[in-house]
């Protein structure tokens, strides 16, 4: 975690500290790397976004992937569709 020291307008000063981001992890423990973009019209970004790794994800077609917990048929239209985008 890298820290350095910044001058205030005030004259003071102030140590500040970067962490690393905390990487998201997959229900079943391994580093995600997709997001679930099943159609969730309730969540503000119109899809649901659970963390996913490759091996975890159901890919339903083109750059869409579905987490284990939603319908693995493709009747549900991209989330693009849903939101009228």
């Amino acid at each position: 975690m890298p820290c350095q020291t910044v001058k205030l307008a005030n004259g003071e000063t102030a140590i500040v500290c970067t962490g690393r981001r905390r990487q998201r992890k997959c229900a079943c423990g391994n580093p995600a790397t997709l997001e679930c973009d099943f159609p969730t019209p309730h969540k503000a970004s119109g899809t649901c976004d659970k963390p996913l790794c490759k091996r975890c994800a159901v890919r339903v077609g083109p750059n869409l992937d579905h987490c284990p917990d939603h319908p693995r048929e493709q009747s549900a239209p991209p989330a693009q569709f849903v939101l009228g985008l």
